[in-house]
């Protein structure tokens, strides 16, 4: 794709701003140059521009090429450190976050993530200068818009926000909801409590779910599910409402996904579907994914648990997540973990993300064993025993076929074989914590080093104190 030098120039001068201004809050953006803004949205490719930026603020290591996909994988204890420094987001494995921006380690992913709810706004109130393009394709770009918007608040809301049923209605401290820009003179608005946020992310998601069905294709390059759809936001709405414990909405926007569109493999062809090869013709599982870097001097996300990258890959597999798995299951050691040795120790790192030997495997975000496992967790707690075993036996057969069918009738241990399955099968996808607070468990760490090991549901440290911006 075509970059024109000023819009390349602008968004990365913007981004360098935002993330390191020392002096202005990070929230309170003066406007761009009015002819900056004008020149960037007067054509289609320089809409369309600003939104490739949102995709590649995705791939950042501050987003969902690190921080944001370890930090639940981390402090929820499937991973552990194979190596005693240099770490990262050693404070947040030790729940010992703190406002200070220099204490906190997920302030760059605070700031990055309101940096793609700033370009998603800028899209959302600019694209009719946009005048040579067609209304399809300024349908494509606004759902798009109203994606990240969601998408963004989702997983801000997620990090520094105890979860939506903590309290009544989510009637507790949240995030500030920033749905247009304001002049850097304006006050900072306080945060929202959670109800309200997650009622935002629901709105953006039903405008994004209107146009999708009236707009075209945009993009250039990677694959259709490389760029957000009609079936990304129905899946991220569905994760939305499975933290707000809306069953049926879980239900009927599973029913929706779980179909021929998105087959469930079979053993051999999950294996392979984590190889790089697979890129095209054994994804018939994911809804969205980021698509892998191939210039390896860039990092990816795989990095973190490749044993050969000196750097970055320590982040080994911890022998509380490795017990859960039976001897057959083809997710366990025998089969997505390798075995290397550093200092003199053992330890086992997941396959998930090594293709090749570059480590530079696909990132899938949404797979569909997921909608499956959200859809029984939905079947159960709302008391259908028999629809909820049947989604999970889909996925605990398709892993283990010598295993046997539950056949419970006790809706809690349903439940609790729900979760240990969540746990099994989305490991290292960026989800343990999260279920972990949401479901009211207490968080326990047997193969762990730090401090605060083990943390009993509710407590204050489940959600990481937002940033000081001054």
């Amino acid at each position: 794709m075509f970059f024109r030098n000023k819009i390349y120039l602008f968004l990365t001068g913007f981004l360098v701003m935002l993330l390191f201004g020392s002096c202005r809050k990070f929230l309170e953006q003066e406007p761009t140059n009015r002819l900056s803004i004008d020149d960037i949205f007067k054509d289609f490719e320089g809409a369309r521009t600003t939104l490739v930026g949102l995709y590649g603020n995705l791939k950042d290591i501050n987003y969902y090429e690190r921080t944001l996909f370890l930090y639940p994988d981390l402090t929820g204890g499937n991973i552990k450190y194979s190596r005693d420094n240099p770490l990262v987001l050693v404070n947040s494995y030790n729940f010992a976050n703190t406002n200070q921006i220099s204490f906190n380690e997920m302030t760059s992913f605070y700031r990055i993530g309101y940096n793609n709810i700033y370009r998603a706004n800028n899209v959302l109130a600019n694209i009719n200068r946009a005048v040579n393009a067609s209304t399809l394709q300024k349908n494509r770009m606004l759902a798009d818009a109203y994606t990240f918007r969601a998408l963004a608040h989702f997983d801000l809301v997620r990090v520094f926000a105890q979860p939506y049923n903590f309290s009544p209605n989510g009637d507790h401290p949240g995030i500030v909801i920033r749905t247009q820009n304001t002049l850097g003179t304006e006050p900072l608005e306080p945060a929202a409590i959670v109800g309200k946020v997650y009622s935002q992310i629901l709105a953006d998601l039903d405008s994004a779910l209107i146009l999708y069905p009236n707009s075209i294709p945009i993009y250039v390059g990677g694959t259709d599910k490389t760029w957000l759809s009609a079936d990304a936001a129905k899946a991220i709405k569905l994760r939305v409402l499975l933290y707000m414990e809306n069953w049926q909405g879980v239900i009927d926007i599973a029913n929706q996904l779980i179909t021929n569109n998105y087959p469930l493999m079979n053993t051999a062809g999950y294996i392979n579907s984590w190889r790089r090869s697979a890129t095209n013709s054994m994804d018939n599982e994911t809804i969205f994914m980021l698509f892998a870097r191939i210039d390896q001097n860039q990092s990816s996300y795989g990095d973190n648990f490749n044993p050969g990258n000196t750097i970055f890959g320590y982040m080994a597999a911890s022998n509380d997540l490795l017990n859960i798995f039976s001897p057959n299951d083809v997710r366990g050691p025998g089969s997505m973990f390798v075995s290397q040795v550093v200092s003199n120790k053992n330890y086992l790192f997941t396959r998930k993300y090594q293709g090749g030997n570059d480590s530079a495997n696909n990132q899938k975000l949404i797979r569909i064993s997921e909608i499956i496992l959200c859809r029984a967790e939905a079947y159960a707690e709302m008391e259908n025993l028999t629809a909820a075993q049947t989604d999970l036996n889909r996925i605990r057969l398709r892993a283990n076929p010598t295993s046997a069918p539950l056949a419970l009738t006790n809706k809690q241990q349903v439940l609790d074989s729900i979760f240990v399955e969540r746990r099994r099968e989305l490991c290292f996808e960026g989800h343990t914590l999260f279920d972990i607070t949401r479901k009211k468990r207490n968080l326990t760490r047997l193969d762990c080093l730090g401090s605060n090991c083990s943390i009993n549901y509710p407590d204050p440290r489940f959600a990481v104190p937002i940033p000081n911006q001054r």
